[in-house]
Order: C-alpha cells, then sequence, then structure tokens
C-alpha cells in the first residue's frame, strides 16, 4: 500500500476533530494569556499607587531639605563608613529627583565640598543618629561632592551627578529595557506556542497513519 495515495483517502472526520482540537487550545490559550496580562496590569497600578502614597509619607516624616517635587526617588544609605551607593561610583540621576539620605548608623552628617553654580543645596551638618531620614530634591545640573565630617578619614565621601542623560538608577547603573510582556504571560506563549506544535504533530500522525481506509 502506497502511503501517497492513502493520503488522498483520509477521513475527513478525523481532519475535522484535530483541526477544531487545535482551535479550541489556541482559544483557550490566549484567553488565558489576556486575563493574565491584565491581572499583571492591575497589579502594577497598584504597586505604583501604594509607592505613591508611601513616598507622600515619607516626605512628610522627613528630615527636612528640599521636599519632593512630585519627580522620581532615590535612596542614599548612610550605613557605616560608606554613602552607599554614592561613595564607590558616583549616583546618576536626572533633574527633578528627590534623594533621601537614610541613617542606618549613628553619627552621621552630610557636608557638602562642591556644588554645581547655581545650586543652593547646604546638605545637613548636624550629626545624626539612626533612623534619620533626609531629602533633598536635585534640580540643577551638575556634579555634586559631599562627606561625612566624624568619617572622611575613613573614606566616607560621596558624589551625585545630575544630568539628563542619567537612566533613572542609582549608582551609575543603567536602566534596563522596558518589559512590554510580564514574565508569566510570556511562559504562557511559549508553552502554548509548543503546545500547538504538539497537537499539529499528532493530527498529522493519527490523519495520516490512523484514519478510515477505503478498501
Amino acid at each position: 500500500m502506497n502511503p501517497l495515495e492513502d493520503d488522498d483517502r483520509l477521513s475527513r472526520r478525523g481532519f475535522l476533530v484535530g483541526t477544531v482540537g487545535v482551535a479550541g487550545a489556541t482559544a483557550a490559550s490566549s484567553a488565558a494569556l489576556a486575563q493574565e496580562g491584565n491581572e499583571s496590569d492591575g497589579d502594577t497600578g497598584g504597586n505604583e499607587t501604594a509607592g505613591n502614597e508611601s513616598e507622600g509619607n515619607e516626605s512628610e516624616s522627613g528630615g527636612g531639605g528640599g521636599g519632593g517635587g512630585g519627580g522620581p526617588t532615590e535612596t542614599v544609605t548612610l550605613v557605616n563608613y560608606a554613602f552607599e551607593p554614592a561613595t564607590e561610583s558616583p549616583m546618576q540621576i536626572q533633574p527633578g529627583t528627590t534623594v533621601k539620605f537614610v541613617w542606618e548608623t549613628d553619627n552621621h552628617n552630610i557636608a557638602v565640598d562642591s556644588t554645581p553654580d547655581g545650586s543652593s543645596w547646604e546638605g545637613h551638618e548636624a550629626i545624626e543618629n539612626a533612623p534619620f531620614e533626609y531629602e533633598h530634591t536635585f534640580e540643577t545640573e551638575g556634579t555634586y561632592e559631599f562627606h561625612c565630617t566624624p568619617h572622611v578619614g575613613l573614606g566616607m565621601t560621596g558624589t551625585i551627578e545630575v544630568t539628563e542623560d542619567a537612566g533613572g538608577g542609582g549608582g551609575g547603573g543603567e536602566a534596563g529595557p522596558a518589559k512590554l510582556v510580564p514574565d508569566g504571560a510570556l511562559t504562557l506563549l511559549i508553552g502554548t506556542v509548543a503546545g500547538m506544535i504538539s497537537t499539529l504533530s499528532l493530527v498529522y500522525f493519527f490523519m495520516r497513519y490512523g484514519g478510515e481506509y477505503e478498501e
């Protein structure tokens, strides 16, 4: 029996059943993908709302300095003998970013060494203990250098660079590409494609070798 001739005698019923199965699986996967994407968007919106409310509370209870102007917020931690992450490498931020300085260890201050022309930032000269917080919104582009007076001999210095070219992250890091598809949805999409390929392979196999043949 020639398989090529048998292909013309395949059961139409088997073909229709297989096609309907593939279509049903694809529709179900697409619906699940859309639902997961919507849930992810909803979670993101909720987190952003909670984050905005949290930032508002922190600005009200902060230690002083230039108040938050509604722009992005970054954090510098005063811990041991370092301004993290502004000690090891310059921290790059965009104009309008509010930097929150958080004391995690005791006996620190922020003494300004240099600021760009037009800036009135004076740091925070008073020595404070944890969990003190101080924040300032940096509007003027340029380089800001500062140190902790009690620990400058131990290398506790910091640098903040305000530039439009900053990626919005601290410590000079580059911002990663925006995620257009959530990780869960991407995994589901890959699984859907793999399932479609497997199903089509099974349909072809049964149509070729398990169909109803004419005598």
